[in-house]
């Protein structure tokens, strides 16, 4: 049973340790940090030149009214305004599901009727020396 083990689990680390990889390693630029600084010691001069001693004074008043207004509690109106939802008016997103046993495994019973989720993944290649669950969602939205 532990030899077992231990070759399963040996065969899952090399599925992820062996796989060919690339590494980026980044260096922070002096010069870079340098000029940013710059940059911004001349904007706040600039600021200060522009708002004067009177525009300070009045903008660190706004300030510190916007930091008070932030920390008042909300109201309990506000909070029970919102209509509490019934349960059954929640759509839900649906899942489809396909656990992959992995090699050597039985399956003991599996449905006939193959959606095309399993058809996919069996059409993929062989299976994967673990258990893997895939979990298939449409969504409306990419990234770019």
């Amino acid at each position: 049973m532990c030899v077992l083990r231990c070759v399963m689990l040996k065969d899952f680390i090399r599925y992820f340790v062996d796989q060919p990889y690339t590494v980026v390693i980044g260096r922070p630029s002096a010069n870079l940090a340098e000029k940013l600084e710059t940059i911004e010691k001349a904007r706040l001069e600039a600021q200060v030149e522009r708002l004067g001693h009177e525009g300070l004074a009045k903008a660190g008043q706004e300030l510190e009214a916007a930091k008070a207004e932030h920390e008042l509690p909300i109201p309990k109106e506000t909070l029970t305004s919102f209509p509490v939802p019934d349960v059954k008016s929640i759509s839900w997103i649906p899942v489809k599901s396909v656990q992959e046993l992995g090699k050597g495994r039985s399956v003991t019973s599996r449905p006939s009727l193959q959606s095309d989720l399993e058809k996919h993944i069996e059409n993929d290649g062989e299976p994967l020396p673990m258990f893997v669950q895939y979990d298939h969602v449409k969504v409306s939205f990419f990234m770019s």
